[in-house]
Order: C-alpha cells, then structure tokens, then sequence
C-alpha cells in the first residue's frame, strides 16, 4: 500500500503527507531499451497459481522463505458507506514461517514474527502491529465500521545469515463500497505513448533522494514490481532476501529471475515531492533467460529490469510467481501516515501522462463498466474488462467476443480464438492480420452499448502505425476469444481503473 510520508501539503480530509526532494541531474539508463528489443506485457490470460497466499501446505516441507497464512485471506462483513455502522467482530489468523530449507521457522522472543496491518482507519482493526514470540496465530478484533479499501497484511521473520521468510495478505471487503475519494496525484513522466509509459521510482529508500530514482515502466499487462538488486535501496523497512522467484513475460518469452523482499516503493510526482508505499512484496532480480518454448527469444546480455505492473486480473503465471494479490499492486492502495486509506484506489492513464487517485472530477467524462468479483477466487481482485474484436467489412462482419485488456507495456495487438474459427481472410503471414484488413474494437457487456469502440486498419512492419493503428495483429490459437489491445488504444480512449469499487473507465480523447 502507498504510504505518504514528509511535508504535509495536502488537505485536511487525507492529511496527506509527501516527502519532498531536490532533483539533481541524471544520466537516463536506456539499458531496457537496448537489451529488451520485445515489449514485456503479458499479453495472455494467466492461470492463477500458487503464491504467498494458497492454502497451509502438507505438514512436513513447506515452501521456503515464505510465511503461509489460514485462512488465506479474510473477509469481513462491512459497511458499504462511512457513518453506517456494522456489527463487531473479533477473528484468528494463523501464520506459519518456513525458512530457506522448507522447514517450519517458529517464532522467538529473541527472533519474533512480526505482523502489519496497512490501510487500517484508527481502531477499525486492532492490533495494526504486533510481534508473535511464540506460537502461530494473532487475534484480531474488527469494530464493525467503515473502511474505504481493503487492507494489506505484511508479515516477516528473519532466518539468520540467510534473510527472511515474508508474506502478505489482504483483509477484503465482502460488500462493494461506495466509489469516494477526493485526492489524486500526478507522476512526473519520462516518456509515454507511443513510447513506453515510463516514470521515476525507487525501491526500499525510506527517504529517497534524486539520485536514488530510477526510470520504471508502466505495464497493465501484469502484476509485481520488479528491480534490479543492484538498485535496490536497502533501507530500515526493507525485510528479505526471501523466498527465490521469478517473473514470466509471454509477449517476448523472458523469465527474470531474483528474490523477494518488502520493501517500500516511492514514485516521483510531477511537483517534485513522491508518494511512498509501505512495504509491500516485490521482486529483486539479477538473472534473465528465454522461455524453452520461445525460439527466436534471444537472451539479454544484463538482467536490468526496472518494471511497475499494475494490472488487474493479472495474478501469478509460472511457478515461483508470487504476485498473486491487490496488495501487491504499488498503485493502489494509497495511504496517510497513519495508514488509513483516504483515496479511490486506482490510476488513470493517457497520453498525457499518469494520475493516481479517482476522484468525481478527474472521472467525470468516462463511460464507467462495474466489474465482476474475480472469479479465480483472488480475494480483493477484479474479472477481466468484457470486450469483442471483429472485422466488419469482412463477408459476415464476423465479431468475437470475450475479455479485453489494454496492455500499455505493448504497442502490437493479440487477438486470441480457436484457429478453426479464425476467418481466412483475416490470417496471413505468420498469423498476423493482413495490411488493410479493417478492425473494430468494443469493450463493454453484451447487449449494451459500448463503453469504448474504435476502428482501425491494420498495418505490418515496416509500416509505421499511426493514431490507435497497433503496430501489428496477431492471432493465437487459444481456446477462449481475447483481445490484449496494446498502449496504442490510448491515442482513442484515456483509461481508468479504480481498485476501491471495481470499476474500469474509457473517456473518448478529444483532439
């Protein structure tokens, strides 16, 4: 969750807090550029997997370095809107730690567990912090009231001269809440489409200065944060080396490879200052290689990697992906120093650039889609945008419809379909759409109208794109209809997202 913290410069309502920070000149790394020719979003529809949040393993060997919580996540019965109250509660959690052998790492007076709770208003949820010594379950009392946004649990335990076993989880909302929130922020941007969107960041600094920033891209495609465990500030809130991870990207076949931590994440904002998480779970990498299945992947020479995926629905992909939560989303869940979340959860983006925060103003204007409760049983998550692609002056205009995701860490097009009903004049070489063939893209549920639409004619390298034109279409052969729009959708359509009340947005671009 994002933590503000510094010179308080923000309304009474949030008081928020932002660290401010003289920016000295940097030399701007194009290392990603260079050594990462493929975009890196994940342009398909992952199967959850397991992560820190599956279910207590089999007694014996567990996973290394991880802390295992039961329940896995915890619901709670609140109010849909502030100043109704609901009825108390008090609940147990147990965690059990595993150190780097698998083992269970019982907790001590002279090496304790320590529990977190972020994003809880005072006295909502007690205790927001603790320290196991023995044993392995916390009570917890909930007060029954409001909470505008589900709230990170973060959990660690140091192995001695090994690093630590590290956890999180969320305490969820069982009903919807009212869409609130009055404050937004505005990154500072390095580039955006029809580049990469790319921003400044730092990883672990608990008070960063400007030559800690590093250039971070966006990617809705997928979930974690990724750096380099060079540039990895190992500051007083940073736990870890824990459990050995990996990050999977199938639009080019790489597989970073590294370790996680907690750590907080800070983002420069437009005016100077940055926004801060607390510490959430993020991977340190310092090795890369090709998927086996990836022929023309090609290896980078250097694993530098600065990524912040901010997707939904998005959850772990391969073995050893942990990122499998909301809590692990650095833009989301935003916070006070107290750790109360006072802002709509959620970011919007266009060409312009990346505001965090939903407000009434900045999303008035967007045609609004209410999203489903994720359905892979992701607690706090959200499905898949509903969406179709068709060709419509193609004989029979044929359309297939399924999910949608506007990826903006790719500027090429996936659209995915059982091959035997792919329509042959749509197909050409190396299963990209050919020069010409005209497109149309909606999202939105069927039967109503479209909250996004738009049109193109699809071009093939060398051609250069131009407007929401993505650089290429291809097909896949997959058994579900998908289509991963790219970045490129941006130049039609800004994008919102709002993580507190599920709800996705499209606001048309006028030129």
């Amino acid at each position: 969750m994002i933590n503000f913290a510094g010179g308080k410069q923000f309304d009474a309502y949030a008081q928020l807090q932002v660290k401010t920070w003289r920016p000295q000149r940097r030399v701007i790394s194009l290392l990603l550029v260079l050594l990462l020719p493929t975009a890196l979003g994940a342009r398909l529809t992952p199967t959850a997997g397991a992560g820190l949040n599956a279910s207590m393993p089999p007694s014996g060997t567990g996973t290394p370095s991880v802390i295992v919580f039961s329940p896995s996540a915890v619901m709670l019965n609140n109010p849909a809107n502030p100043g109704a109250p609901g009825a108390p509660t008090t609940f147990t959690v147990n965690l059990t730690a595993y150190d780097s052998n698998g083992n269970v790492l019982p907790p001590t007076t002279a090496n304790p567990l320590h529990v977190n709770v972020y994003g809880a208003p005072k006295g909502v949820i007690t205790p927001v912090e603790t320290e196991l010594t023995s044993g392995t379950a916390v009570q917890f009392t909930y007060n029954g009231g409001y909470f505008p946004n589900n709230m990170e649990v973060a959990s660690w335990i140091n192995e001695p001269s090994v690093g630590a076993a590290l956890g999180t989880t969320l305490f969820v909302q069982q009903n919807r809440p009212a869409c609130t929130g009055s404050n937004n922020f505005d990154l500072a941007m390095v580039s955006t489409v029809p580049d990469a969107i790319r921003v400044k960041a730092v990883v672990g600094a608990d008070n960063p200065q400007g030559g800690d920033f590093k250039i971070f891209t966006i990617d809705t495609g997928s979930l974690g944060v990724l750096v380099t465990k060079q540039s990895l500030v190992i500051g007083p809130n940073v736990h870890g080396p824990g459990a050995a991870g990996q990050k999977f990207y199938d639009s080019s076949g790489y597989i970073f490879t590294g370790n996680y931590y907690l750590a907080p994440v800070s983002v420069e904002l437009s005016d100077g200052t940055y926004v801060q998480t607390n510490p959430i779970l993020v991977l340190a990498i310092d090795g890369v290689h090709c998927d086996i299945s990836y022929t023309q992947c090609k290896k980078p020479t250097h694993a530098d990697l600065h990524y912040l995926g901010v997707g939904f629905d998005r959850n772990s992909t391969t073995t050893d992906d942990l990122f499998d939560s909301p809590s692990e989303n650095a833009f989301l869940q935003l916070t006070d120093p107290p750790n109360v979340t006072y802002i709509n959860q959620g970011y919007i983006l266009s060409t312009v650039g990346v505001t965090l925060g939903i407000t009434a103003a900045n999303s008035s204007g967007f045609n609004l889609l209410q999203l489903d409760t994720n359905s892979d049983g992701v607690p706090g998550d959200w499905n898949a945008i509903p969406g179709c692609y068709g060709f419509p002056k193609l004989p029979g205009s044929p359309q297939f419809c399924g999910n949608l995701l506007l990826d903006v860490g790719i500027d090429q097009m996936y659209i995915d379909a059982p091959s035997d009903e792919w329509p042959p004049l749509a197909d050409g070489s190396q299963h990209l759409v050919p020069d010409k063939v005209r497109m149309n893209i909606q999202a939105g549920l069927p039967g109503q109208p479209p909250v996004m639409s738009y049109g193109f004619k699809a071009v093939q390298p060398p051609e250069q794109p131009t407007g929401p034109t993505p650089t290429y279409v291809k097909w896949e052969n997959k058994p579900t209809i998908f289509v991963n729009t790219g970045r490129r959708a941006l130049f039609k359509f800004n994008y919102l997202y709002s993580g507190q009340c599920g709800e996705a947005g499209f606001q048309p671009v006028t030129n």
